[in-house]
């Protein structure tokens, strides 16, 4: 990997009570093209609390649903080992926001007698008997926006194949103009540093040949810069 830490943008005093991170994960999914690995990004609504009309990848904090939905398939191992205990919310989190922001669904059948929440999001995704497949999924990063923000996310970032993706690429709810982008041509866009830290360890992953790995390099704010600390997330602590 070519960096290890992004200078933090000018921002104001730090708040006199800094916000408690939430937990929170998203999806980069990437797909192969004549123009090399493109991913898939949109931008937020400019009425957004968070990160307003920036380019991002799908994703959200972790809802109370996330922690009893069913799976359709084990959860790898590499994720366990990668996120800890928290694993598995964490990985359904990403692919419900994945679902509820873009229309693609990460899905396979459901084992018989499977249960999951029965309102909302997850009622919608089991249609046609579908649950939420992690298989495809692999641990990219951890990242934990700036004590500066009033709105913070303790993120874990997940990286999946685009062929595992069913559905229709529809756009709703906090993300529109949804795009296919080009690895390089998005590094060289204007994003926010959560979406830059997130390329660089994508173009990493890439360049070493797509490896099944199953750790998540820390990325948090030590005085003005996020470094990255090469430590598994799941012993790492805000």
């Amino acid at each position: 990997m070519d960096i290890a830490s992004i200078p933090l943008p000018p921002h104001g005093p730090k708040p006199e009570r800094i916000a408690r991170p939430r937990p929170a994960a998203s999806l980069v999914l990437v797909r192969d093209t004549v123009d090399g690995p493109a991913v898939l990004m949109g931008q937020r609504r400019g009425d957004a609390r968070f990160m307003p009309n920036r380019l991002v990848f799908p994703g959200g904090a972790v809802d109370r649903a996330d922690h009893t939905v069913r799976l359709a398939a084990p959860l790898p191992a590499r994720l366990s080992i990668a996120f800890g205990r928290a694993a598995a919310a964490l990985a359904a989190a990403a692919i419900r926001e994945t679902y509820e922001e873009t229309g693609l669904r990460l899905a396979g059948p459901a084992p018989p007698g499977a249960r999951s929440p029965g309102r909302g999001v997850w009622a919608a995704f089991r249609a046609g008997g579908l649950l939420p497949d992690p298989s495809a999924l692999v641990p990219l990063c951890r990242l934990i926006t700036p004590t500066f923000m009033t709105i913070r996310f303790d993120a874990r970032f997940f990286a999946a194949p685009a062929e595992a993706a069913q559905g229709r690429l529809n756009g709703g709810g906090e993300l529109s103009d949804l795009r296919w982008i080009p690895l390089t041509q998005a590094r060289g866009l204007d994003l926010a540093v959560p979406q830059q830290v997130v390329l660089a360890e994508l173009a990493a992953w890439l360049d070493a040949g797509r490896p099944d790995r199953s750790e998540a390099p820390l990325w948090r704010e030590i005085g003005e810069r996020l470094v990255r600390t090469p430590r598994l997330a799941a012993e790492a602590r805000p």
